[in-house]
């Protein structure tokens, strides 16, 4: 059973890892690094820092972008296109 449970957290380990690394390509891709910058620091103080936010709560905010349910011109547009798998990958980049 520890066996298990060693390899459980390696694979999730690298499954984050992994998710991080497609991230820092999708901020480029995706424009994010415009605004939030490479690595969540905001390029200008009208733009929100994502450095060291919660993964969930980043997860959960580009979901409400891309349905409609929260609104701002510029994210909607972003987010529109955005996929479950690039959400997480974001997320996970910027998240803490």
């Amino acid at each position: 059973m520890k066996r298990i449970l060693i390899v459980f957290a390696m694979l999730m380990a690298a499954r984050g890892a992994a998710d991080e690394a497609g991230g820092s390509q999708l901020v480029v891709e995706k424009g994010c690094v415009a605004c939030h910058g490479e690595n969540g620091v905001a390029v200008a103080p009208s733009y929100p820092n994502l450095a060291g936010q919660w993964e969930q709560y980043l997860r959960l905010q580009l979901i409400a972008y891309r349905s409609g349910k929260r609104q701002n011109a510029v994210m909607a547009g972003f987010a529109a296109n955005l996929t479950d798998e690039e959400i997480r990958a974001l997320a996970a980049h910027y998240g803490d």
